[in-house]
Formats: C-alpha cells, structure tokens, sequence
C-alpha cells in the first residue's frame, strides 16, 4: 500500500496530463486516474518492478484504451489520438535549437566562480571521468566532487532567480504533441 501511495504521489500529474492529453477534462482525468489508483490498491502487483514509471503509464494507457472501446460500444465516442512522449533524442534536440535559453544558462554559467567553471565543463563538455580531472588538475577527488556539486547548485540558484526551470518546464511542456 505504501508503494502505491508513492507511486501516486510522484506520477499522479503526470497520468492526468496523458489523459488530458487525449481530450478528457481536468476533472475527468482526475477521477480516470483516482480510479486506476484505487484498482491498483485492490490487485496483486508483481513483485518487482524496475521500471515503475513505465510500468504505470503503461498500464494507464491501457485502461484509458478500455474505457474509450467501452464508452464506443456505449455510444459514447471520443477521438483518441495516437499518443507520442517525445524521446530524450527528441528533447535534446529541441532544447539545444532554443538559443534564448541557451544563452541564459551560459550567462548563469559565467557567473560561476572559476573553480566550479573548470570542473564544470571538463565534466559535461569534455566528458571526463572525476578520475580524468583529478589527473588533469591535481585536485582531489573530495574537491572535485565538491566544486562539481557547488557549481550546480549555484547554477540552479541562478536560474531559479531567472525563472529559466519554469521557462524550461514550460517549453518542456509544449513538446507533448
């Protein structure tokens, strides 16, 4: 029960969305997805599950195709379209052609004091292990991990005070077709 009231919890909107996203209300969304909840705590889930995001959208998606071929034989129709979540190629791609964006993150990142800098594009922009930078600067690992870290908080400060996550979550958002 406890899994569930997590997995509720951490994919409740996302469920909504999707149904939202094939015609269904707000409020008829919430009630499919308090439905798929409830039908959950009442059947035996396998026991492990890897992947539980997937698991779930997997199986809401299915329920929504049942409750659309009921409605159907009911008479009520509903035009289903066919669902796309874009891949992370997909995202990637899109985000990397938003160039106000892209500039307002490289203006975050030469706000950094230059240590959190260095470490910060030998990382993500040469790709290096932390292994390959302690050997390449000398630092040590401890101090690595640390600017590493330092750095990326102080870049989500930056962008929070910017409004850049919602800008990002927003354009995020329109990617669902």
């Amino acid at each position: 029960m406890l899994l569930i009231d997590s997995w509720y919890t951490e994919f409740r909107a996302k469920l909504q969305a999707i149904a939202c996203h094939l015609g269904y209300t707000v409020q008829e969304a919430e009630d499919i997805v308090h439905q798929f909840f409830l039908d959950l705590l009442q059947k035996d889930i396998p026991g492990v599950i890897q992947n539980p995001e997937a698991w779930l959208v997997t199986a809401f998606k299915r329920r929504l195709i049942d409750l659309h071929r009921s409605q159907q034989r009911k008479g009520h129709y509903r035009e289903i379209e066919s669902f796309h979540l874009p891949s992370a190629q997909e995202i990637i791609e899109k985000l990397e052609t938003d160039t106000a964006l892209i500039n307002h993150i490289a203006a975050a990142y030469k706000k950094l004091p230059a240590r959190f800098r260095r470490v910060i594009y030998m990382k993500y922009y040469q790709g290096h292990s932390t292994e390959k930078i302690v050997a390449l600067t000398g630092l040590t690992h401890q101090t690595v991990y640390n600017n590493l870290s330092k750095g990326i908080q102080h870049l989500r400060q930056h962008l929070k005070k910017d409004t850049v996550l919602e800008r990002l979550v927003n354009f995020m958002l329109c990617l669902l077709p």
